[in-house]
């Protein structure tokens, strides 16, 4: 028997994935699945508008990571150009991918505690609402639109930058105790342990990165193996799990939460006096930067005459594709099938906007 699962995309501008599962008994034993990397057509929308156009594409690639696409095209013509942004601009980019990274790991698992039933969804939804307005008031509007090659668009006020001092020590003891009560949690700990497991050696071949990787024992991390922006300033703890099953997966998103929180905190305690702005002028050549996203690797390489943009290619870290999702799902029971997929994080608006996958032919 065969059953059609929806992958919902999270961006309009994408279509939904297809997810077609054989069953025999309660056991899955056939998967398929074939999402396609984007065709370059996003890609090329960078292209259009010189700089103001292709920040403001950047920003549309995704909800969930905007922050990070923006700020690694920023960098990119920051590099090619040769300039690097004050450091005050470093920082407050850093607390802005931060609070990103820590909305988008809490969303993941406000969706993973609703496929379980438990009643920390609605306290996960809450808590990403909160995360997603400190951002707002960091950033005064669109966190993302804040970022720009050079640095920042404006400098954060000192009131809102008490504000999200005051949010995040407020938020942070809450989300502490959630980690205290759920990690150790039977009823959690019988419905995810053991479930969807990913084998160190099987997330390498893969080419995984991100929490995803880190969850399976994969010690890697963009931020600090090669710190970019203020990350070689003040780096996050590394956060791993050895267990690589639905839990550790999990464990990984909500510990790296905190930590995300603990890092904004660091920076709004050390925040550096200066300017955030260094112009940056459109010069001819090729610039790669990596920047560790909300679900891993991120890469904007930009090519340009000098006059304006001549190619942009974006690259992910392979996320939940036909090769994973088989290794994750055949054999596995068909209550767990969601818990495994939603455990994954995929993100259907970063696949389908990337020329190619890092890592793989």
């Amino acid at each position: 028997m065969k059953y059609q699962l929806t992958l919902h995309p999270v961006a309009g501008a994408w279509h939904s994935e297809r997810l077609t599962l054989t069953i025999q008994g309660e056991r899955i034993v056939d998967v398929e699945y074939r999402p396609s990397v984007g065709d370059g057509a996003y890609a090329r929308r960078l292209m259009q508008g010189g700089i103001t156009g292709a920040l403001q594409a950047a920003r549309q690639v995704c909800p969930h990571c905007h922050v990070a696409h923006t700020l690694a095209f920023s960098l990119a013509i920051e590099q090619l150009a040769g300039v690097t942004a004050p450091l005050r601009a470093q920082a407050v980019r850093v607390m802005l991918a931060e609070l990103e990274r820590a909305t988008s790991h809490i969303n993941t698992l406000a969706a993973l505690a609703t496929a379980l039933g438990l009643t920390d969804a609605a306290r996960l939804s809450r808590l990403t609402t909160r995360l997603g307005l400190i951002a707002l008031k960091l950033s005064g509007n669109d966190e993302a639109a804040l970022i720009r090659p050079g640095g920042l668009l404006a400098d954060p006020s000192e009131s809102a930058l008490a504000e999200t001092a005051q949010a995040i020590n407020d938020l942070l003891p809450r989300m502490i105790a959630v980690a205290e009560q759920s990690i150790p949690r039977r009823s959690l700990l019988a419905r995810t342990v053991d479930i969807g497991v990913l084998q160190p050696t099987a997330a390498r071949q893969f080419g995984l990165a991100g929490p995803l990787a880190r969850a399976s024992g994969v010690a890697t991390d963009v931020r600090i193996q090669e710190p970019y922006a203020a990350y070689n300033i003040l780096a996050p703890a590394l956060v791993t799990e050895e267990g690589g099953d639905v839990h550790s997966r999990a464990v990984v998103l909500l510990l790296e939460a905190i930590e995300s929180l603990r890092l904004v905190v660091r920076w709004l305690q050390n925040l550096p006096i200066g300017n955030v702005y260094e112009e940056v002028p459109l010069v001819a050549g090729e610039a790669t930067v990596t920047v560790e996203a909300p679900r891993g690797s991120l890469r904007y390489t930009v090519r340009s005459d000098g006059q304006r943009l001549t190619g942009v290619e974006i690259g992910i870290a392979p996320q939940l594709d036909r090769l994973l999702a088989r290794s994750l799902l055949q054999q596995a029971a068909v209550d767990d099938v969601m818990l495994i997929a939603i455990s994954t994080d995929p993100c259907t608006a970063c696949w389908q906007s990337a020329t190619y996958l890092i890592g793989r032919s």
